[in-house]
């Protein structure tokens, strides 16, 4: 059971450490007052610290405590800032990085890769409630990005869907969704999985540019 217990703390503690929450000071607070806050003894506390440590995360100084490592907490910080960031600034984000990685997908993806991308598609097809073409249409987006075979990649479209997750974004979604353009959605998707299937990357990026295009349009009525 401390194992358990140990792990979920762990857990807590790398997120609330990727969120910048002691970005400022760089210092955790003592091993008694986490120990408290979470309801746990302190040698299940010391566990999860130790195993954070072990990667680099954090370094315990004797006699000093416990501070955040200096890189991890820079990058903590950026993540804090683009998180926060407009729908406008997104899209236009999501308007460079998307075609991009089509285009390395289609060139890199696996058979596996492609079928997990094609699945996707077909389940946002045959969605019948918005959360379920919700979830498939990030599922779409997700596994293509995991195609590309570029860590770096996967990892900005993690810091993307973080920051479709906010309200801002979601609001505006809600606003501006419909039946129609769920369907104008999938025929785009369809494109983009022809293409990639086919190994055209440039047939792939033009699909995926045309795709964010209309969700632009339909989230701002420009274009």
């Amino acid at each position: 059971m401390p194992k358990i217990v140990a792990s979920g703390v762990e857990g807590s503690l790398r997120k609330r450490i990727a969120a910048g929450e002691w970005a400022t000071s760089g210092r955790l607070p003592a091993e008694r007052e986490l120990a408290a806050e979470y309801g746990v003894a302190r040698n299940t506390l010391r566990r999860a610290v130790e195993a954070i440590a072990s990667d680099g995360t954090i370094k315990r100084h004797v006699g000093r405590g416990t501070f955040v490592n200096g890189e991890v907490a820079e990058l903590a910080d950026i993540v804090q800032r683009v998180t926060g960031v407009s729908p406008a600034d997104l899209m236009a984000a999501r308007l460079i990085i998307e075609p991009q990685a089509a285009a390395i997908a289609a060139r890199n993806a696996s058979f596996a890769d492609l079928r997990a991308i094609a699945e996707a598609h077909h389940h946002a097809s045959e969605a019948l409630r918005t959360d379920e073409f919700e979830h498939w249409d990030s599922q779409f987006h997700q596994r293509l990005f995991a195609a590309t075979r570029n860590e770096l990649l996967a990892s900005i479209h993690d810091i993307l869907q973080v920051i479709r997750s906010r309200n801002a974004w979601i609001e505006l979604k809600r606003k501006t969704f419909s039946e129609n353009r769920r369907r104008d959605y999938c025929e785009q998707h369809a494109n983009v999985v022809s293409a990639l299937e086919n190994r055209d990357a440039d047939g792939a990026a033009q699909a995926m540019l045309r795709h964010i295009e209309a969700i632009e349009t339909a989230l701002f009525g420009r274009r």
